[in-house]
């Protein structure tokens, strides 16, 4: 029990780094195979939703992916290694995205930091046989309250790494996206004809 109350809080980092929008996270949670082979592998759903499976194994590799090699755009979701060298940064650029990884793997080391606090807590509640549900919310509630402007901060820092992005670079983003969705919209029709997602309820019923 205790482990499943602490992964939730670490893993949940890379998502609130594309805390712009939904639709920019269901599209990052497709695989990018079709745009380059070589970021098939880290470009699975942040959420571990590979064809319809979660898998929490995932969550980790995204979340290092994205710290050591690619690039998170808010509202987008990530780019692979392999699509940022084909943005060809410029040194300006890269250094951008040298400060937005630095601010994000400080921000993922406190948010694990408190998620171990939290497990602690519990941990010393379990062994003692007296469990104290409110402590345990309110450790929660400091974690999230505590880091909401960094989050905020972090993800300016990954908005200034686009705005860097020149019009053609931008461009070359824009086609990753409009596969990435191709893909994403590919594999939901399959699941629902498959009955793994329900379809939406018919409009003006």
């Amino acid at each position: 029990m205790t482990a499943f109350n602490f992964r939730p809080l670490v893993a949940g980092l890379t998502l609130a780094l594309a805390a712009a929008g939904s639709t920019g996270m269901a599209v990052a949670a497709t695989s990018d195979a079709s745009t380059t082979g070589a970021a098939s592998s880290s470009a699975t759903s942040p959420r571990g939703d590979h064809a319809g499976k979660p898998g929490k194994h995932q969550e980790g590799r995204h979340g290092r992916m994205m710290m050591r090699d690619g690039i998170m755009i808010p509202g987008l979701g990530p780019l692979s290694k392999a699509q940022v060298e084909s943005l060809k940064l410029t040194s300006a650029q890269q250094a951008k995205v040298d400060t937005a990884r630095t601010a994000s793997r400080t921000l993922h080391e406190k948010m694990r930091d408190a998620g171990k606090s939290r497990h602690d807590l519990l941990a010393s509640q379990l062994k003692a046989n007296k469990l104290d549900p409110r402590a345990l919310s309110d450790e929660s509630g400091k974690g999230r309250e505590q880091f909401t402007a960094e989050r905020g901060q972090v993800r300016d820092q990954w908005l200034a790494v686009w705005d860097s992005l020149t019009d053609a670079q931008k461009g070359q983003v824009t086609e990753i996206v409009k596969v990435r969705q191709a893909r994403h919209d590919e594999m939901k029709q399959k699941r629902m004809q498959r009955g793994d997602v329900a379809p939406p309820p018919p409009t003006g019923a």
